[in-house]
């Protein structure tokens, strides 16, 4: 009755899980180990997330009365918590928990992954759906585009974005979003009212621009990628 699959990378730093029926990224999955760890195994502490990361478990640590260290992308950054937080993960798959390695490893991911589906007799999707039942549902999505613009050039293109600022009105779908926070460690983050937000930054690796989004409906998810691609066409970025 229980089942898990799990897709690994090469190098053994990245992982995604599967329970045959629901695909589970490390968005979803870093909150619900985070959870298990601090619910079920009865460890307390903070939870370490990057900035481009699901705001699940934003919202389980403000209920558990837990603090989020939340820094730019790249996993070199959870260096504050180490030893502090319960869990620390990153959008692109890599996780990692107090008392281990300080380094992204699929491997303890996996054998969290199997704690968590013999522990509760459930499947990683039926943990996920509680989850949410009581915390409320979180869909992300990411995307990149190729830009010609390089460097200072780039950055300068990117620096228009400031123009969305806390209060600000943008149009997602067919309503205008207010902007309630703005978070600028690494690109920039916008939260709406609604706690859906987009983010969009320079990649480190390549000449790109990502953005990241959180719809809190399935529905809105491709609606919050349009936006975020209107923005960078805005700015000069996209035709």
């Amino acid at each position: 009755p229980l089942k898990l699959g799990a897709i690994i990378d090469p190098d053994g730093d990245r992982i995604r899980f599967t329970d045959g029926n629901v695909e589970i990224s490390m968005n979803q999955f870093g909150a619900m180990a985070y959870h298990f760890l601090h619910e079920v195994r009865g460890r307390k502490g903070m939870v370490a997330k990057t900035v481009a990361s699901s705001n699940l478990a934003n919202a389980i640590a403000k209920v558990l009365g837990e603090k989020v260290f939340e820094p730019p992308v790249g996993f070199k950054e959870f260096k504050p918590v180490i030893g502090r937080a319960l869990v620390y993960f990153e959008e692109s798959d890599g996780i990692s928990v107090i008392g281990h390695t300080p380094e992204k490893d699929a491997f303890i991911g996996l054998l969290l992954a199997l704690d968590m589906v013999l522990t509760q007799g459930k499947n990683l999707g039926e943990i996920l759906r509680d989850i949410e039942q009581r915390y409320g549902g979180y869909y992300p999505d990411r995307d990149g585009v190729t830009v010609s613009q390089k460097g200072s050039q780039l950055l300068e293109a990117l620096a228009r974005l400031d123009r969305y600022r806390e209060g600000e009105q943008i149009l997602v779908g067919n309503q205008f979003r207010e902007i309630k926070q703005v978070i600028a460690i690494d690109g920039r983050k916008m939260i709406f009212a609604d706690n859906s937000w987009l983010m969009i930054r320079p990649s480190g690796t390549e000449p790109k621009v990502r953005f990241y989004v959180e719809a809190r409906n399935r529905e809105d998810t491709a609606a919050l990628v349009a936006a975020a691609k209107s923005m960078l066409a805005e700015i000069g970025l996209l035709p």
